[in-house]
């Protein structure tokens, strides 16, 4: 019986590597969500291998402190999982920022107060800002200017 559970755990975890590769078109809709839902948290990489294309922004999520500074979401004392998370999340809210909303979707909003739920309890109301340093000129990746983006979270 033990065998038999090792072995439909691993034809599983095969079967949504595999379909968390093939290309969209090829995978059910049903099953392309399920393999999404299953390997993205801790197996997906976004190499790029063979054309990696640098981004022109890097983003960041700031959370506003009672004493007027602002934090980086993604603190070095963080797990790993809590700081891998946080730049994906900065894109998302940045793509949003870029379509003139600054009033973040539901699913967005959930997952910046997940982020910040240890410093909800000592910031009663905490203010989000989105930081974007992007690339002006091409030639001179160095300077990159600095858009900075008040957020508004939808209502829980």
């Amino acid at each position: 019986m033990g065998r038999l559970v090792v072995g439909l755990l691993v034809t599983a975890h095969i079967g949504f590597a595999l379909f968390y590769t093939l290309p969209r078109a090829f995978v059910p809709d049903r099953v392309f969500y399920w393999s999404q839902h299953y390997m993205r948290p801790i197996f997906h990489q976004q190499w790029n291998l063979f054309a990696p294309d640098p981004p022109i922004c890097a983003c960041r999520v700031e959370v506003g402190l009672p004493n007027g500074t602002w934090r980086s979401i993604a603190v070095d004392d963080r797990h790993y999982l809590v700081r891998r998370m946080a730049r994906p999340l900065a894109d998302h809210v940045f793509e949003q920022v870029q379509r003139g909303d600054t009033v973040l979707i539901p699913v967005l909003s959930a997952a910046l107060r997940g982020m910040v739920r240890d410093l909800s309890r000592e910031v009663p109301d905490p203010r989000y800002r989105s930081v974007a340093l992007c690339i002006t000129d091409p030639a001179d990746p160095a300077r990159r200017t600095e858009h900075i983006t008040p957020l508004r979270l939808s209502p829980p």
